[in-house]
């Protein structure tokens, strides 16, 4: 599995709570578009497929049977949830439109904690896909978010792809045999002694590097655990353009009204989203976050602190370091295709009330990106 696109950023703390999810590889039923974060043919909640349903002349990929295969797909926004962290997951089924207990899944892994619910992370997981030859199957992507802000047809959300499984010459030799759903294995989490948050007033800067598409960043990270702010400020690709690949941004996260507001300050124009909740920032299982201890006071991977030690946690093929020297201060995130925010200038300090006030324009915008009916009842 690995990262192809940026996590706009990868760094803020937050239950994001309408977050959504599109595939390509195979390409997904009806309308795509990951032009944007929040894009809406990537809200699809209603089961097996998103409320989408196919035809016998409806586009289908052809694959061979037994052998492997990259789906290729994008958590639109994160919705990690502190309380009970979701998965992700890649299943397959026999039929044209099959009924949700004819799904077996093929390959899962849990929720990571971006930090922020306006991100856009890409994922190409390579799967083993069934022996057995059919001309209408399906396969499908699903995000569990087990957020129970989700009121709106529920917590998941899916995107189902049309295929068919042909036979190779190679499996034509081989016995047919019946593909049986299997059960996941229950993975025991341990919390660890070095289990930390990072303090409760705390700024740093950061580096954020995705070598394949030569994609950079950096920024400004304000965090107040008391006041449940947060404001981070990121300048993509050198900043002189107009999109969410070259401009920069103000984020403002007030995690007690469920606000959060995405400020693009080339064009002036600014997003609201939302509700999206406060946890932490904080590294292990005894927080409830989904990375494991692995090691403790080893050399840090970052280039500002190859002289200094870190603690470090895993979650799939994120690497989470803190300075094991210093009070739970973030050193980097990276996986092993080169991309990696880097934090450096960390500081522990008070943060002026000012710097959480968002920019007037923000202030005038009422309509929440896929918000909920409950969150519409709440603040009509």
């Amino acid at each position: 599995m690995h990262l192809a696109y940026p996590l706009f950023v990868l760094l803020t703390l937050g239950n994001g709570v309408y977050t959504h999810i599109c595939m390509w590889a195979p390409m997904q039923r009806g309308q795509f578009d990951i032009s944007t974060p929040g894009a809406h043919p990537c809200y699809r909640k209603i089961g097996p497929c998103g409320n989408v349903n196919s035809s016998s002349s409806s586009p289908r990929t052809s694959l061979v049977a037994g052998s492997k295969y990259k789906v290729e797909f994008q958590q639109n926004l994160n919705h990690y949830y502190t309380g009970n962290p979701g998965a992700l997951d890649i299943s397959f089924a026999v039929g044209l439109n099959p009924a949700e207990d004819d799904f077996h899944v093929l390959h899962s892994f849990s929720d990571y904690n971006a930090m922020n619910q306006i991100t856009q992370t890409n994922f190409s997981v390579e799967i083993d896909l069934p022996s057995q030859t059919c001309d209408e199957c399906v396969l499908r992507v699903r995000y569990l978010s087990n957020n129970p802000e989700e009121d709106d047809h529920g917590t998941v959300f899916h995107q189902c792809s049309d295929v068919k499984l042909t036979q190779s010459f190679s499996n034509a030799l081989k016995p047919k045999k019946f593909e049986e759903k299997t059960e996941k294995p229950i993975v025991q989490h341990n919390e660890d002694p070095h289990d930390c948050c990072a303090p409760e007033s705390y700024t740093n800067a950061f580096f954020h590097i995705i070598p394949a598409i030569d994609y950079h960043s950096e920024g400004l990270i304000f965090y107040d655990q008391k006041a449940k702010q947060m404001r981070v400020i990121v300048t993509v690709n050198g900043g002189r353009g107009n999109t969410t690949f070259d401009s920069t941004f103000d984020m403002w996260m007030n995690f007690t009204s469920g606000r959060q507001y995405y400020y693009n300050r080339n064009t002036g124009s600014c997003d609201l989203y939302g509700l999206d909740y406060w946890n932490d920032w904080c590294f292990g299982n005894k927080y409830n976050q989904t990375e494991d201890f692995v090691a403790a006071d080893v050399k840090c991977t970052s280039p500002y602190g190859q002289t200094r030690n870190c603690n470090q946690w895993r979650n799939g093929e994120f690497l989470f370091e803190t300075l094991s020297d210093s009070a739970c201060f973030p050193s980097s995130i990276s996986r092993p295709t080169g991309e990696r925010i880097d934090y450096l200038k960390g500081a522990v300090t008070p943060i002026p009330p000012a710097t959480f006030v968002p920019n007037p324009v923000c202030m005038k915008q009422t309509k929440v990106k896929h918000a909920s009916v409950r969150w519409m009842r709440m603040h009509a």
